[in-house]
C-alpha cells in the first residue's frame, strides 16, 4: 500500500535533497537558470525548513517504503491591498514524484495531504507556482481543481547564459532515479 506521511527529519533529509536535485535537473531543461549543485539543494532546503516552521513535509513511500515523492506547504501572506481575512494563505512549494510513480495518484495524494493540512490550520485558499513551461506539472495541478489566479510574465533582456561551474552531479548514496513532477 503506497502511503503519504509526516517527514522525518532528519532521517528524510538525503532523499528530499535527492529530490531538490532531481526537480531542478528537470527544470533546466524548461528554464536555462535553474542551477543543481549540492551547496543549492542544501541552501534550499535549509530554506524550505525555515519556511515549515509554518507548515508541514509530506513524504510518499511505495508499498517497500521506500521514499518515492514529496511536498512542503507552508503559511504565506500576500499585499495590504488584499481583504484581511484572504490575506493569509497556504502555499504549496514543492511537489515531486519519481518517474517510475506517476500516473499513479501520488500526486494528487500528496496535494490532498497539502489541502488538508491547509484547510485544519484554518486557511481558505492554498497557492502554488510553476513554470510556465512545466505542462506537466500544469496538468497534475488541474486535475487538482486548481486554476489560474493571477500571472507573472517576464522578458529576457539578455540571453540566459548557464554557468557550467554551478552544474556539479550530484552523487548520493541513496541514489534513486528520479524525474520531474506531476
Amino acid at each position: 500500500m503506497r502511503t503519504i506521511r509526516k517527514a522525518r527529519l532528519p532521517d528524510d533529509e538525503p532523499v528530499i535533497l535527492d529530490f531538490i536535485m532531481a526537480l531542478q535537473r528537470y527544470e533546466s531543461a524548461l528554464e536555462p537558470n535553474r542551477r543543481y549543485d549540492m551547496a543549492m539543494a542544501e541552501e534550499h532546503f535549509a530554506t524550505l525548513i525555515e519556511r515549515a516552521r509554518r507548515g508541514a513535509i509530506f513524504i510518499a513511500e511505495d508499498e517497500s517504503a521506500r521514499p518515492i515523492g514529496w511536498t512542503i506547504v507552508h503559511e504565506e501572506e500576500t499585499e495590504a491591498f488584499i481583504r484581511a481575512d484572504e490575506r493569509r494563505f497556504a502555499y504549496l512549494a514543492e511537489l515531486f514524484v519519481i518517474e517510475q510513480a506517476r500516473g499513479t495518484g501520488i500526486a494528487q495524494a500528496l496535494i490532498k495531504a497539502c489541502e488538508d493540512w491547509a484547510i485544519d490550520n484554518g486557511y481558505s485558499t492554498i497557492r502554488i507556482d510553476l513554470l510556465a513551461r512545466n505542462e506537466r506539472a500544469a496538468r497534475a495541478y488541474a486535475k487538482a481543481g486548481y486554476a489560474p489566479y493571477c500571472q507573472e510574465v517576464r522578458k529576457r533582456l539578455m540571453p540566459a547564459q548557464v554557468e557550467e561551474a554551478e552544474i556539479v552531479p550530484f552523487k548520493s548514496a541513496r541514489r534513486l532515479p528520479l524525474v520531474a513532477a506531476e
